[in-house]
């Protein structure tokens, strides 16, 4: 900035006449005076791209640094937090380019210190970015071969491969066969419901522990954002194969029939689907009212510890909040969305049962939400927005799966008047970005200003809220509550006996040695 103003004042001394000239001259230092002759051989250099060259090998040794950081520990943090006590400097700050060079700070609102994974704060953003690049590359190649676990699973999810499994021989002939139609309809759906379930974890620790994400909702929208696309996947890829594995027979005798064999085995596989809503209906649910994890940690710890002799934060960790994981809810209702818009045109008969599904997860994740979740950060609902992305999203591939199951059902005036509905949805889905999504991550300068004037100064101003915990935490004391109790009696038994003891031998001496 001070060069710029030099600049700035060596140009005004040139515009104006002599004694301007004159005047102004002084506040350019020496260097800036240069003679004609180094002016013409820069002119030279810069005309035959010296001046390019040097702007490449500085972007260079930019990256070596950001490479070299990424494998050695830094010594400085890249982040940083700066407390504002009105509103208006935050909305300028954010809203505006600081500096002309590229990117040399990026400025954002802070996310709530709750929010944050002290961790990783340190983590370069460029690191951060091309571990995501990575990690996106293999992803995308992990979802273009997921068709082959699928179709596996299709392939191999039957009674008599089960059979084969020593000691698993009398599942083929228990009951003279009568659960053999059971277990060929949902074993390939447990199988897959059972491999889906994996995903998030693997999500999360590419998140957290490769991509070293600052913020637990970033983690979450991580999550979300990939869970979705290998749900989506999984869909189509299950169609596809499905119908594949089913009519191969009929397609490798009449070729010619692809599209009509095609298109009638399309339907029959909403019976697969089915069966899934109703699994997750009947089954996930109730796993998720009965919450398996905290019941059997709760469990083990009761049994195998002893309240008394554990710490004030071992017990806090045996009664921890239980937060909702929106990496695995949000993806769980899409897959039913996906499914429900999908098959809704195509085989009509799915759609009580994903109402089904929707009234009982309305009535248990309610529950959930009003007596056993507890939020642990607030993120300003960011989560949102991108549900409703991604459910809009969903129509729209619905929509060009059920115009391209009327194209290979030879129609041609149903196309025509379905063509125009992706077109809508995607129009829908930008108008509420730029309308709605857009205008609330950032408040307006106007509005910072009305708040500002009504209120002086923030009056719950804190200087340890972005500070880490560890810097910050306060000695923690025994409580009186139901986990505490325990050491809290102990405590205060021990107490009053102490005072007993001492009154005791107080009492027993004379009375001028105990004066």
């Amino acid at each position: 900035v001070k060069q710029d103003h030099l600049v700035a004042n060596g140009l005004a001394c040139e515009s104006g006449d002599s004694d301007t000239t004159a005047t102004c001259s002084p506040c350019i230092p020496h260097e800036r005076r240069q003679s004609k002759a180094y002016q013409w051989l820069r002119a030279m250099l810069w005309r035959g791209g010296v001046d390019f060259l040097a702007a490449g090998l500085d972007e260079v040794r930019n990256s070596t640094d950001v490479v070299v950081d990424s494998i050695t520990c830094p010594s400085m943090s890249s982040t940083g937090f700066v407390t504002f006590k009105t509103l208006t400097p935050v909305t300028v700050a954010t809203s505006v380019p600081l500096t002309y060079n590229h990117d040399p700070i990026d400025v954002c609102i802070a996310p709530e210190s709750r929010d944050l994974k002290w961790k990783n704060v340190s983590i370069d953003k460029d690191i951060g970015a091309t571990r995501e690049f990575v990690a996106n590359i293999f992803l995308s190649l992990g979802l273009l071969l997921w068709s082959i676990p699928l179709t596996l699973i299709q392939a191999w999810a039957k009674v008599d491969n089960v059979a084969r499994i020593p000691g698993l021989e009398w599942v083929a002939t228990a009951h003279n066969g009568a659960f053999k139609a059971l277990i060929n309809g949902y074993l390939p759906v447990v199988v897959l419901l059972s491999i889906i379930c994996v995903l998030p974890f693997v999500f999360d620790a590419i998140a957290t522990h490769y991509e070293k994400r600052k913020t637990f909702s970033g983690v979450e929208r991580s999550i979300v954002g990939r869970y979705f696309y290998y749900q989506l996947a999984n869909i189509y890829i299950t169609v596809t194969a499905g119908a594949l594995w089913t009519s191969l027979g009929a397609i490798i005798d009449h070729p010619q029939h692809l599209l009509y064999i095609l298109g009638n085995t399309l339907p029959k596989l909403a019976g697969y689907f089915i069966s899934l809503l109703l699994t997750k209906t009947l089954a996930g649910l109730p796993i998720v009212l009965l919450r398996f994890g905290a019941l059997s940690r709760m469990t083990f710890l009761k049994s195998c510890f002893n309240r008394r002799r554990l710490t004030q934060r071992e017990l806090d960790e045996v009664h921890r909040k239980q937060p909702i994981y929106y990496g695995w809810e949000y993806p769980t209702q899409f897959l039913a969305i996906i499914i429900c818009f999908t098959y809704a045109c195509i085989t009509p008969l799915i759609l009580p049962v994903g109402a089904t599904y929707f009234f009982f997860a309305q009535i248990v994740y309610k529950k959930q939400s009003l007596y056993v979740y507890t939020p642990t950060y607030d993120s300003g609902g960011s989560m949102f927005p991108q549900a409703v992305s991604k459910t809009l999203f969903a129509l729209m591939i619905s929509q060009l799966t059920f115009i391209g199951y009327t194209l290979i059902r030879r129609g041609v005036f149903q196309i025509i008047l379905l063509a125009p509905l992706p077109f809508l949805t995607v129009f829908f889905n930008s108008f509420i970005e730029d309308r709605y999504v857009k205008p609330s991550t950032k408040l307006s300068l106007e509005r910072a200003v009305k708040i500002d004037s009504l209120r002086k100064e923030s009056r719950d101003f804190c200087d340890e809220a972005y500070q880490q915990p560890v810097l910050t935490e306060k000695t923690s004391l025994p409580g009186s509550g139901d986990c505490e109790s325990a050491i809290y009696n102990v405590v205060l038994n021990k107490l009053e006996s102490l005072h007993r003891e001492t009154s005791r031998r107080e009492s027993s001496l004379p009375r001028g040695e105990a004066a």
